[in-house]
């Protein structure tokens, strides 16, 4: 039996993380939100050589200790000014790596804060971006 995919799951994909912006390499994303239509993710980076970026209100830090996560590596931060989705579809499962769920306290320290940011802040409209089935597997070569 194939597990459905969960809220605090990492996918591993390259995405279009601006309008008219493609990362080049895969980035570990976290699932926020799912539905029968789309996916909400939410952008994560590892903070080594990037630490200026935690003293942005729009960044959420995630330590990969205490607990030891094991979805994540190393210390990281989520992006909150960025509002990605992605259509749901059956074969986004092989982007995930784990099984496992970010650790429950920071999911919902991390989706708290998320939720709040794009409540209170005006989201930039190139930082809305939502990507089809086939854009995925287009820029991820899975077909």
């Amino acid at each position: 039996m194939i597990e459905n995919l969960k809220v605090g799951q990492i996918l591993w994909l390259k995405v279009r993380y601006q309008i008219d912006k493609v990362s080049d390499i895969k980035h570990p994303m976290l699932i926020a939100e799912i539905n029968d239509e789309y996916i909400e993710i939410i952008a994560i980076d590892k903070t080594a050589g990037k630490l200026q970026n935690l003293y942005y209100p729009y960044n959420h830090y995630i330590n990969s200790k205490e607990p030891q996560e094991t979805v994540i590596y190393e210390d990281s931060y989520a992006q909150l000014n960025t509002k990605l989705t992605i259509e749901n579809f059956a074969d986004l499962k092989k982007y995930r790596k784990t099984k496992d769920l970010l650790s429950k306290t920071k999911l919902t320290e991390l989706l708290n804060d998320y939720k709040e940011y794009q409540s209170n802040n005006r989201i930039q409209e190139e930082r809305i971006v939502h990507m089809t089935k086939y854009e995925i597997l287009e820029l991820n070569e899975i077909s």
